[in-house]
């Protein structure tokens, strides 16, 4: 195996990075540049970002990360110290699938074995000792994993689905508009798409029978949220690791400083492609102008300064900044309610307004809500009195504080970057686990 440079972490969910014995472990059957793990991303940010921090504490550990990322995302896992293996994606990422039921299921499916012959070429005379796949990107981590008989892990950045709870089932309740059309299994783009996959396996040598009781899904997991916070939580065994975000929460120098005697307010739609985005930051902007509040926007990729228009005293726009730059001085956040933002905003201990958008973020706000982390507002019945009224209402309970404060204690503990690294290393220690039938459904939650 070839040396790979180290790279040293800095704090991680409050805790520092750790040297010397705890880990002596690693060496004694990797040698001494420790084992090799393969990395399979699936091309969003909300879906490699939680993960980063944890592969930084594997390098730093003296392991080697093999990230098959798009080309977008190679400097993100260069930054931690993996090898990124950049592979020809066609997933439309910029918009999110937008065709019929049928293509954009195909889509997903496209997407899975896109990353195939990168990796036959990658690992060539130089398997890895342990696979990892995000929840969308499992197919060809798994059938990897299976014809290398390797240990291999789901990277679940969302909610998770046990045996007892389907996030997918959950997602289909928060559905609107007409039912999708119905899928003619006869239809030519099936029979294409089997047949591309049938090849492409076929010239790599693998088996392309049904991976049904094989695979992450059937075996373990690491979560990237704390249990307390999952729905369900009863029905989850040992197999799922709950390790919570994984954050770095080091204060950068010469960043953000809040202004003096006025409260923070942070606003995010976050980087997810949805057609209302400036619109609806727009509206926030007017509502909460001349406002008692401080607003920081944070634009991401998708909307302009200029699309905001003019912007009132008490607000400032920026297209990208750290979110814990302001939440550590924050009293409430306006966010899409994606689960990265979520549990940013409970590691610093800051109530939430929820104005989720897609399927999956709903589902994250409703939980967030039940568990008195916050108040949904959704997008569609919003006026400006009531946007400032819940804002005002969150940032003012002393039940949310409450519900707020533990929940972040319950991050903290769940052990972030550390934990996950500790859990991967302990799958490469020890024989697979036997296949079970008692396991969570194969799911694509939104990306």
């Amino acid at each position: 195996m070839r040396p790979h440079p180290r790279v040293h972490t800095r704090a991680v969910n409050g805790r520092p990075a750790q040297d010397g014995s705890p880990h002596r472990h690693r060496y004694e059957r990797y040698g001494e540049h420790g084992g090799h793990i393969g990395v399979f991303t699936f091309p969003a940010y909300a879906h490699i970002a939680p993960a980063v921090p944890m592969l930084a504490e594997l390098v730093r550990r003296g392991h080697r990360v093999s990230c098959f990322v798009t080309e977008r995302f190679a400097e993100l896992v260069r930054g931690a110290g993996a090898q990124p293996a950049v592979y020809p994606s066609g997933f439309p990422w910029a918009t999110g699938p937008s065709g019929s039921a049928l293509e954009n299921i195909l889509d997903f499916f496209e997407e899975a074995i896109a990353p195939l012959a990168t990796a036959m070429a990658h690992f060539d005379g130089d398997r890895p000792d342990l696979v990892a796949h995000d929840l969308a990107a499992s197919e060809t981590a798994r059938l990897l994993a299976r014809a290398w008989d390797v240990p291999v892990v789901q990277l679940c950045p969302t909610i998770a689905s046990s045996p007892g709870f389907s996030m997918g089932e959950r997602q289909g309740r928060e559905a609107s508009g007409p039912p999708p059309e119905p899928i003619d299994p006869q239809d030519p783009a099936i029979a294409a798409f089997v047949a591309r996959r049938t090849g492409l396996l076929a010239g790599h040598g693998l088996d392309g029978g049904p991976l049904d009781g094989f695979g992450a899904e059937h075996g373990d997991n690491i979560v990237f949220l704390p249990k307390a916070f999952q729905i369900a939580p009863e029905t989850f065994d040992d197999r799922f690791a709950f390790i919570g975000p994984c954050l770095d929460d080091t204060p950068v120098p010469d960043g953000w400083r809040p202004p003096e005697g006025r409260r923070v307010l942070l606003l995010s739609l976050g980087s997810s492609y949805t057609p209302d985005q400036a619109d609806f930051l727009r509206f926030c902007v007017r509502a909460l102008a001349d406002s008692p509040w401080h607003v920081v926007v944070t634009l991401g990729h998708r909307v302009t300064a200029d699309e905001l228009g003019p912007l009132p005293g008490n607000v400032e726009a920026h297209p990208w900044l750290r979110h814990p730059e302001v939440l550590r001085h924050a009293s409430a956040f306006v966010t899409h309610a994606g689960m990265g933002s979520v549990m940013e905003s409970l590691s610093y201990e800051v109530p939430m307004v929820l104005v989720p958008y897609h399927i999956d973020q709903r589902v994250i706000a409703r939980q967030a809500a039940d568990l008195d982390l916050g108040r949904v507002l959704f997008r569609e019945a919003a006026d400006a009195e009531t946007l400032r009224a819940t804002v005002d209402e969150v940032a003012s309970s002393p039940r949310i504080a409450a519900a707020v404060a533990e929940m972040r204690r319950q991050v903290h503990e769940a052990g972030g970057a550390l934990r996950g690294a500790d859990v991967v290393e302990s799958l490469m220690r020890r024989p697979a686990r036997p296949r079970t039938l008692n396991a969570p459904p194969t799911e694509v939650t939104h990306p």
